[in-house]
């Protein structure tokens, strides 16, 4: 017999599923143009680290024993960037600090840049820079995409104008360090504004962001030959350690459907943009989501701090992945 407090959560949980499938469903028929919305899109497009194949149930367990980060350290296991206030927050004055990482004697200076969801792969980029002994760099703000837009907070209805602000002076301080390698990543639940100042919709917001990811793109072209574009992950339909705090005997209970999770109509927007820009694309859904339903946990890792950030340890781990993707990849692939 479950414990009312079990009973609660999971009414709460199934009344956040049905939000999860509603917003899924707003965001496909209302954000997406229609083009993509049906999945219309160019078949031949490279896939670079998308098995595309039918995913293996999750088998149920409890949570580990040994799972790192704990449940209750999970939501603070941040990337180093968030916790030295590198990290610039959104609506707040720009980080003076240097945000250099990796081996700081090193003559090659690779880049992170983008918003909180490039943040949380800081923790697979340090890894690489310090296995390659290359001096990171590490440029995000919270909320602001790395397209050239407005960006539009929906939360307090107020246009960000610090963003442009802070984007325009980092692509400055990008293509002064002419780095080796970019990588650049956002947040696909963004909000931006159309030229009347209306909240943007459909085929317009899809046209606006693509528009300012291509001439973002264009400037960072001019630093780096190799940019790397990494697509949005998998989210979860609910905070990810709550969940696990509530239901330790069953991580089932806290896994979300692959049809919730993955959005393929703009990972595959991510990708066109990528290849018409001539970059390098990684899409790394699968790395995250192995299962069907997509799991909470990796191993012993947790792999959210909430519902769409990674943890720095899981992310962390993805590193191998990443330059085994990244290694061997073209410009154009």
């Amino acid at each position: 017999m479950s414990s009312p407090a079990t009973s609660r959560y999971s009414l709460a949980g199934r009344g956040l599923l049905f939000l999860a499938i509603l917003s899924t469903y707003l965001f496909t028929s209302i954000y997406l143009p229609a083009t993509l919305a049906r999945g219309a899109i160019n078949s031949q497009l490279p896939l670079i680290a998308s098995e595309h194949s039918d995913l293996p149930p999750l088998i149920d367990q409890p949570v580990p024993p040994n799972i790192t980060p704990t449940i209750a350290n999970a939501p603070l296991d941040r990337a180093t960037p968030y916790k030295d206030r590198c990290h610039t927050q959104q609506n707040l004055t720009a980080s003076i600090a240097p945000c250099l990482y990796g081996d700081l004697s090193s003559k090659t200076t690779i880049v992170l840049f983008g918003d909180s969801h490039a943040l949380a792969w800081f923790p697979a980029i340090e890894r690489l820079a310090l296995a390659k002994h290359w001096k990171l760099l590490s440029l995000t703000m919270s909320s602001c995409w790395p397209a050239t837009m407005p960006a539009w907070n929906g939360t307090t209805n107020v246009l960000m104008t610090n963003c442009p602000v802070w984007r325009s002076a980092t692509l400055k301080r990008i293509i002064a360090t002419k780095p080796a390698m970019i990588f650049i990543a956002g947040t696909r639940g963004f909000q931006t504004l159309n030229d009347k100042g209306q909240v943007a919709v459909g085929d317009e917001r899809q046209a606006i962001w693509e528009s300012g990811m291509k001439a973002t793109i264009t400037s960072l072209k001019q630093a780096s030959k190799k940019v790397i574009y990494l697509a949005d992950v998998p989210q979860a339909f609910m905070d990810v350690p709550d969940c696990l705090d509530a239901f330790p005997e069953s991580i089932l209970q806290c896994a979300t459907p692959s049809s919730i999770a993955f959005n393929t109509g703009w990972t595959d927007a991510e990708r066109q943009v990528a290849v018409d820009s001539g970059i390098i694309f990684v899409d790394p859904t699968r790395w995250i989501c192995t299962t069907e339903p997509c799991s909470p946990i990796s191993g012993n890792m947790i792999i959210y701090i909430d519902a769409g950030h990674m943890t720095a340890t899981f992310a962390g781990s993805l590193e191998p992945k990443l330059w085994a993707t990244i290694s061997g990849a073209n410009p154009g692939n």
